[in-house]
């Protein structure tokens, strides 16, 4: 039985767009580092990645990723892809980063005690498997509603991000309600920064 150790040695991989949309649904803006410190808690934490696609014209999420990459996190992005669909639309295409997770959480499994996956997405259920597989325990964060159950299943421990709303929501008014449908570093360092410029609501 896994019993956290003050000397284990923490990665926490984010599927932005998962637990971004997860944030909405909560109605709250969501504190990215104090995120990661509620789910690291006494543990070294080694590396935090945060995943997430952009566009050109997306000023803000630009601000957002360049925040992020100046307090620690490896940010990795992929743009989003526009083109004609016939002579009047214009389709953007939304470039999946399930590969480059599940790279980045094989390539430093091996450095590590604990694995945590801030995602519901159920196409991570074999990583989760070979993941274990080599002795890393392995944690999964994400919204219930948006998790799916076999994701939980394959984890050796599961948390329910509505559980650490309180812990981990930016202080200030919510952002508005979302009325459409939902798509399926060391501790005094986190200390250190600022909470209101720590989330952007993109």
């Amino acid at each position: 039985m896994y019993t956290p150790n003050s000397n284990d040695r923490v990665a926490i991989f984010i599927d932005g767009e998962n637990i971004h949309y997860s944030a909405k649904h909560l109605n709250m803006r969501l504190d990215y580092l104090k995120l990661c410190s509620q789910l690291s808690g006494s543990r070294r934490l080694v590396r935090s990645y945060f995943y997430t696609a952009f566009s050109n014209q997306s000023e803000g999420k630009i601000d957002f990723i360049n925040f992020l990459k100046l307090n620690g996190f490896r940010v990795v992005t992929k743009e989003i892809k526009s083109f004609n669909d016939g002579e009047v639309s214009t389709r953007s295409v939304r470039s999946s980063l399930d590969m480059e997770m599940a790279i980045d959480v094989l390539e430093l499994a091996p450095s590590l005690d604990t694995v945590i996956l801030c995602t519901g997405d159920g196409d991570f259920r074999p990583l989760i498997d070979a993941v274990g597989r080599h002795g890393v325990h392995v944690e999964v964060c994400a919204l219930r509603e948006m998790t799916s159950t076999d994701l939980i299943a394959g984890a050796d421990a599961y948390t329910d991000l509505a559980t650490l709303k309180d812990e981990i929501a930016l202080a200030g008014p919510p952002p508005r309600e979302v009325k459409n449908e939902l798509p399926p570093a060391n501790q005094e360092e986190f200390n250190s920064y600022k909470s209101q410029d720590t989330s952007f609501d993109f």
